[in-house]
């Protein structure tokens, strides 16, 4: 069951908040059901030709550099495998409601940037830091910061003045919302994420990339610590490079603690700074697809 949000609640916007395409939500429900079978959920995703055209010029972007490239969903699959085709297939759906038009504050594409910058982050840092699946920290950088294209959606004017407040006070965007009365931009991404059924690793990353670890360590399973802690270090990073605008302006500290958890140190990082900006140039591809919509 799905757990009601007071803010959203009380501000009308829980109705407002957009759904998945048909497609996304077929397979996301054929992921969850034991009995469905990996051709049932590779028919679903081949019967959207859009979307399957912008799976596959994504799959043979030069971010995945699969040789002789792929030209079927099924070869896409096999080389990717299921969880990374769904994920990029959320990636693309999320592109649908991306449009805002003339919102003023958060540029899109810059926006895009961004959350690129930090899908490719948490990749690399996934890799140095031994994590399973590795790959599929990318989906979770990339829709950490779901909640403010939502916002951007479903409360354009207030999320405009936020954003404009939180510029010329010099405050953290989170702090802004709460003085326009907006839920934040997590809590309304976490919603989001919870209606669209994604999995519950990108949602944790989603929902909780603004918490604290102790406020975590009560709603989060320890299983799914790590990825979180991936992904807030990534966002960090970028933030600090200036890799795209994620719409916030405070520079966030880089945590030690967090930095510990994760087998990793200040040197490390440093050393996946040229890494890191190989793959966002490569990732460059998905931008100029994902500006198709944008």
């Amino acid at each position: 069951m799905t757990t009601r949000d007071p803010v959203l609640d009380a501000l009308g916007l829980v109705g407002d908040l957009p759904t998945l395409p048909t497609v996304a939500l077929e397979v996301t429900r054929l992921l969850d059901d034991p009995s469905s079978t990996p051709r049932q959920i590779t028919e679903v995703i081949k019967a959207d030709q859009a979307i399957t055209s912008k799976i596959l010029k994504l799959v043979n972007s030069p971010y995945y550099g699969i040789r002789g490239g792929v030209t079927t969903v099924e070869k896409a699959i096999s080389f990717l495998g299921y969880n990374t085709i769904f994920q990029l297939l959320i990636g693309v759906s999320v592109l649908e409601f991306s449009r805002i038009g003339g919102s003023q504050g958060l540029d899109v594409r810059e926006f895009w940037k961004h959350s690129l910058g930090v899908a490719v982050a948490s990749e690399v840092i996934g890799v140095r830091a031994g994590l399973k699946e590795p790959r599929e920290l990318f989906a979770a950088g990339l829709l950490h910061d779901l909640g403010k294209l939502a916002l951007a959606k479903i409360a354009k004017k207030k999320f405009e003045e936020a954003i404009a407040r939180a510029r010329k006070d010099g405050i953290p965007l989170r702090d802004a919302e709460r003085e326009m009365g907006l839920p934040t931009h997590d809590k309304v991404g976490g919603a989001l994420a919870e209606k669209w059924r994604i999995p519950m690793a990108l949602r944790a990353a989603i929902a909780q990339h603004h918490q604290s670890y102790e406020l975590r360590m009560q709603s989060v399973a320890k299983l799914l610590q790590p990825q979180v802690d991936v992904v807030v270090l990534a966002d960090a990073i970028c933030r600090r490079w200036e890799i795209g605008d994620s719409g916030d302006q405070v520079i966030p500290e880089i945590d030690a603690a967090l930095v510990d958890r994760l087998g990793l140190t200040m040197t490390s990082l440093d050393q996946v700074k040229g890494e890191i900006a190989r793959l966002v140039e490569k990732s460059k591809v998905f931008l100029d697809l994902l500006g198709e919509d944008v």
